[in-house]
């Protein structure tokens, strides 16, 4: 008898992936949100070459870059894990590596990835204003910071959006290297309910589905976000 697809029980996979969903939430908004801030400052600091920070955050962007994201994030769990509990003797914490967070060291270590990829975009945005929007503000006595916040920033925003937005999409789908680190998603998930009866494909293609309908989902929004800064692409200030 040949192979035959259970549609019955990819249905019921595609919802116990559904569960997950918050989990690929928080392993992607989070450092979505922290990857933007630290982004956008280091960005700030390579664009004005605010020394000597500005030398150290190069050679770290350029070192990150070049590591995948699953060595990133299993040095990071060995690193912690190894190095914690000689950490919580010498600091007199009651804790050990078994009460550490798996979840917590997916979170930092997509953080950091984002951190380093969401700092070179902001720093394209910022570099794609034309010098003379920088010089005008000077000249009518702007701070750096008034410059940035109320000139500069507003009309990065629509080089910056979708690009963002390629970030955010590829951080959910980053999210299921966490099942690396024994933290349970989407993935993880699904492949446990189908352990018991091999229906492997029809596991996969659930979490799939979910993965694809969640991109399609940070698509749409981007779009939107483009449309309303789209006014600031004309050199509109607020």
């Amino acid at each position: 008898m040949g192979f035959q697809f259970d549609l019955s029980f990819l249905i019921f996979e595609i919802g116990v992936a559904i569960k997950y969903i918050p989990v690929v939430l928080l392993l992607s908004i989070v450092p979505l949100i922290i990857g933007l801030l630290l982004g956008i400052g280091i960005a700030i600091i390579r664009l004005f070459k605010i020394r000597p920070f500005d030398k150290f955050f190069t050679v770290f962007v350029i070192f990150l870059r070049g590591v995948p994201l699953v060595l990133q994030l299993t040095i990071l769990y060995l690193a912690v894990s190894l190095s914690f509990d000689s950490l919580a003797k010498t600091f007199g914490l009651q804790m050990s590596s078994k009460d550490l967070s798996y979840t917590f060291i997916a979170v930092v270590g997509l953080s950091i990835n984002a951190t380093v990829y969401l700092s070179e975009v902001m720093r394209t945005a910022l570099q794609s204003v034309p010098v003379g929007q920088y010089e005008a503000a000077y000249s009518v006595g702007m701070t750096s910071r008034q410059m940035l916040w109320r000139i500069i920033i507003p009309q990065a925003l629509p080089v910056a959006i979708p690009l963002i937005g390629n970030n955010f999409i590829g951080l959910i789908k980053g999210s299921a290297i966490a099942s690396l680190i024994s933290v349970v998603e989407i993935i993880n998930a699904t492949l446990y309910e189908a352990s018991g009866n091999y229906k492997f494909l029809e596991a996969y293609v659930a979490a799939a589905i979910i993965y694809w309908l969640l991109c399609i989902l940070v698509e749409r929004l981007v779009a939107f976000l483009e449309y309303k800064v789209g006014v600031y692409g004309k050199g509109g200030v607020v």
